[in-house]
Order: structure tokens, then sequence, then C-alpha cells
């Protein structure tokens, strides 16, 4: 510091003279660095320099991140750009972490409904079916019950001070398969292992192979149309249906209702008024005003006033198991107490036919005339097409008619001549079906006619314990022989 002189002019100049200006201190950019409140981001703000401080350099950027310990997801590029072009007094994002990705659960969807809302169901003409209420819920071996996506597990992730973030990876769906289901081997989906009733207890999905009703055919049911057994507890009210692809059994009576089965059918108490049809053997208490067709057995303990038709015997159990009146046809034997009635009700018995066989001879008798009418129809039009020919008046559309009648024909002449072979063949084989037997064990009475193979007979006196049978051309009698 400057003292004031001994010399009075040289002080009077020095206090004339302005002082001297004293300069502030430069004061360098201050560099703050903030974290995010997940950790996840960085920012940088810069206070400016002051006083011709310093500007910020890149390796300042990098020592204060450092020192916030942010090593991991610096944007270099964006450091550079802020040290060669400073941006004062706002923040700046400078580095991120990657966040953890959790997995996806895995999901599954049903292939089929689990409402029970047992709603009448629309019919492809837009009529309503109220006998259709969707109660069973049938499924064919091999079809998808349930498509299922597997879990993910995610990604880790990264905090800026590098350490590595644990993400939630996905579950998985339940265990869902149960009886008579599997699993693909993805894991993708889940299949039917037979013909059933899908069902759902809200953990597993299962199959069962018999549907299993606790009550009546009603109503509030509607038709049983299953692709397995079907076992009814109750009764089958008039006008209903029952199908099944396996067995039926019926605990109650059956009214005026259908059954068909592709298996067996089991009534314990018996059936009025009804159309029946099973691929293997019926058994019922009783059959009463009923159109039969069993390709196997079948047993009653009486038949009234029915067409039964079966391809094996037709057995009547019980010491008082009666045949009154209808017609009865069997491929092998008829066995009952008692056939016909005291009053000569007709009763029509016929053995060695088997009604598939028989009911296709109708079949193609009622085909052949049809055919014939066809083919002479298609003859003239031919006729008058090859007259168009000749004259040269064959347009192209007649031309396509021309040849798609020729075709018509000549396939129409293939199967008339297959169909009357076929015929024959059956006729033939209707002729020399003499095996089996009609066994009475009681009385058959006058009014019952019998036919074995080609040979009729026509019962005018009551017979007790008697057996027919076929020989040299004519029914024979002879004492009973228990056939079954």
């Amino acid at each position: 510091m400057k003292e004031f002189l001994n010399d009075p002019n040289e002080n009077e100049n020095l206090l004339e003279s302005p002082m001297s200006e004293v300069k502030p201190s430069p004061i360098d950019a201050v560099i703050h660095v903030s974290i995010s409140d997940n950790r996840m981001e960085a920012y940088l703000r810069v206070e400016p320099p002051m006083n011709g401080g310093a500007t910020p350099t890149y390796k300042d950027f990098e020592d204060a991140l450092i020192i916030r310990k942010v090593t991991y997801g610096v944007k270099t590029a964006k450091l550079k750009s802020l040290a060669a072009h400073p941006i004062y007094n706002t923040d700046h994002l400078v580095a991120e972490g990657v966040k953890p990705i959790n997995g996806v659960n895995g999901t599954y969807a049903f292939q089929f409904s689990l409402e029970h809302d047992c709603r009448p169901k629309e019919k492809p003409d837009g009529t309503i079916d109220y006998r259709d209420l969707g109660i069973v819920k049938n499924v064919k071996k091999g079809q998808v019950l349930c498509v299922i996506t597997h879990p993910t597990d995610g990604s880790e992730g990264t905090a800026l001070n590098g350490l590595r973030l644990k993400q939630i990876r996905g579950k998985a769906v339940p265990l869902l398969s149960g009886k008579n289901t599997e699993l693909s081997e993805d894991g993708t989906a889940i299949y039917s292992k037979i013909d059933g009733q899908v069902e759902y207890d809200g953990g597993k999905i299962s199959v069962s192979e018999t549907f299993f009703l606790n009550g009546d055919v009603d109503n509030s049911t509607g038709n049983i149309k299953f692709v397995g057994n079907v076992l009814i507890q109750g009764t089958v009210l008039d006008n209903f249906v029952v199908e099944a692809g396996g067995n039926i059994e019926i605990g109650g009576t059956v009214g005026s209702a259908t059954l068909k089965a592709d298996g067996n059918i089991l009534l314990r108490s018996g059936i009025n008024g009804s159309e029946i049809s099973c691929k293997g053997n019926l058994t019922s208490k009783f059959i009463q005003n009923c159109n039969v067709f069993s390709k196997g057995n079948v047993t009653a303990d009486f038949i009234m006033n029915s067409n039964i038709k079966c391809g094996n015997s037709l057995i009547i159990v019980g010491s008082k198991g009666k045949i009154l009146g209808g017609s009865c046809m069997a491929g092998q034997n008829i066995t009952a107490h008692a056939i016909g009635s005291i009053t000569g009700l007709e009763t029509d018995l016929k053995i060695g036919i088997d009604p598939s066989i028989f009911a296709r001879q109708q079949e193609l008798v009622k085909q052949l005339p049809g055919l014939e009418k066809q083919i002479h129809s298609l003859k003239t039009l031919i006729s008058l097409l090859k007259e168009y020919e000749s004259a040269n008046r064959l347009v192209p559309d007649k031309k396509i008619m021309f040849d798609n009648a020729k075709l018509s024909y000549n396939k129409c002449i293939e199967l008339l001549a297959s169909n009357k072979q076929e015929l024959s063949e059956i006729n033939e084989t209707i002729k020399s079906g003499h095996q089996g037997r009609i066994m009475c064990t009681g009385t058959i009475f006058p009014g019952t006619k019998i036919t074995i193979g080609s040979a009729r007979m026509l019962v005018t006196n009551a017979m007790e314990s008697t057996s027919f049978f076929y020989s040299q051309g004519c029914i024979c009698q002879g004492p009973v022989r228990q056939v079954y």
C-alpha cells in the first residue's frame, strides 16, 4: 500500500489523482449433478462462470458424475457438446440407467364355453329350437380344449452406479390338464384324449366319457346328444331325444321319445311309443308300441304291439315273458314263454334275416324305379341334343348340357346295374337264411305268422312248448331246445 509523501505539492498531486480500480476475482463455472428419485436418470446443470472464470470442460463433467457415482449410461456425446457449447442454468439429461423389464405372466384361453345358461339355440333358418339347450358340451378326441401362452422372463436392468437390477419373471399358468386330457409337447395346448363331455371345476379341465343326469330329461334339460355314454337316473318325457355315441342307460320309464346309441341301450323300467335304434344290444323291462332296430340282441320281459328288428336274437325272459302283436324280426333266434294271445291277435315273427340286410333290400326296391325313370329322361334329352348337333345348332351352353347329360346317363346305367346285382344277392341271402329257431316255452296262439328264410307258416291252433325251425323247404315243429 502506498504512503503519503512529505512534499506538500506531491501530496496535493496525490490527493487530486483518482484512486486505482480494484478488479473482482474470477469465478469459474459451477457444475451441479442431480439424480432422479428412481435413481435411473442423472441431470447436469451448469452455473455460468463470472469475472472471466473458467468454462467447464469434458473432464470437469466426468469428474462431477464420478463424485455422484454415476458410471453407467453416461451420454458422452451430450457431455462433449456441452463442453464445446455450454448451455447454462438448464437441466441436461446426461446419463440413463436401464430399467428392468418384468416378465409377462402366462395366459390360457378355454376353447369351450364355461356358461351353463341352457338357453334355446337358434337354427340356421332363424327359428328357435326350444329342446336344444346345450346342456352337454361334446368334444372329440384330439380337440383343443385350451390354448396356453408361456410366461416371459423379462430382462435385467442396470442402475447408474452399474449395479444389476433384477426383474420379476412372469408366472406360469396353473396345471390345468385333468382326467382324459393331455398337455402338448410344447406346452401350448391341452387336448382331449377321448370323445366325451368337457368340464372345468375351477382347477382342472377334464373330459368324461359318461354324461350323468341325476334327474329327468324334460324342458329343463332339453334333448341329450352326447358323443360318449349317457346315464339318466330319472325318466325321459314325451317328444324328447337322447342320442349317445356310446351306451345309454335310463333308470326311469321312457315316454314317446327317441333313443339312438352307437352302443347298448339299457332301460331299467320300460318304454312306450318310442323310436329306438342301437348298434349294440337293447335290454328293457317292457317294450310297448315302439319301433326298434338293434344290431345285437333285444331282451325284454314282454313286448306288445311293437315293430322289432334285431341282428342277433330276440329273447323274452321270465316265466311270463310274452310277445303280443306286432312284428318281430331276428337274424338268429326268437325265444319267449308266450306268443300271441287267446283272442287271435296278429303277431308276425321272422328269423334268419338280418334286419340291416332287409332294410337295404327295401331301400333298393324303392331306388330302382327312380333310377330307371331318370335314365329314360336322360336318354330323351341326349337324343334331342344329338339332333341339335347334327344340325350344327349345338351352341356352347347346349354343348355343356350334352356332355353333362351323357356323363350322368353313364353313371346312372352303372348304378342301376350295380343295384340290381346287389338286390339279387340280397334276395338269395334272404331265401337261404334258414338258420335259427323260434322257441315258445309256453303257449303260441293262433294268429301268429312265422317266417324262416323263404318258408312261411300260419299258426292255426294253440301249441305248447314248441320249437320252430327250417328243414327241407318248410317250417317244422319240435320240442323246445333253449338256444341263446
